[in-house]
């Protein structure tokens, strides 16, 4: 009897695994980064007149303080023609999903030395990092609203 209890017992269990298996699926992971392309500021130099700055890198990293978002670094990035310095800008926690596609809001961009810039607060961001075949990416492209300046950067990636 015991064993016949037993062996029910097992078969029990082992149908209650196995039967809780998922079916394989193949996740897109996120891979960090380096981008090369170009920052353009809707009316950025007033008067309906847009400001365009080639050859923007940016640097992709995901955030391990926060799983599920990265940091953007923009790096020699200015937004005006009338702007003396270029910057290196940060745009930190930025939600990141498996597909690559990128969001975010109220967020308080930096830069180095010269701290927390408020005034021009990330709003309404949406990206993609896009990927080829074999998972390596291929572009960064983000659009936002960078103060009262609704902005775009697209890059490629670089090796």
């Amino acid at each position: 009897m015991k064993v016949k209890l037993l062996l029910l017992l097992s078969l029990t269990l082992f149908f209650m695994f196995t039967s809780c298996e998922q079916p394989y699926e193949k996740e897109q992971s996120v891979h960090e980064g380096n981008f090369k392309g170009n920052v353009t500021v809707i009316n950025g130099d007033g008067e309906g007149i847009d400001y365009v700055r080639n050859d923007v890198e940016a640097e992709l990293t995901l955030n391990t303080e926060r799983q599920g978002t990265c940091n953007v670094l923009l790096k020699k990035v200015s937004f005006s023609s009338k702007m003396p310095v270029t910057i290196d800008m940060t745009i930190a926690y930025i939600d990141i999903d498996q597909d690559g596609n990128l969001s975010g809001d109220s967020i308080v961009p930096w830069a180095g030395l010269f701290g927390e810039y408020p005034k021009y607060t990330i709003r309404n961001l949406k990206g993609k990092v896009s990927y080829d075949s074999e998972g390596s990416p291929l572009t960064l492209d983000i659009d936002m609203k960078c103060g009262e300046y609704p902005t775009k950067y697209i890059g490629t990636y670089i090796k």
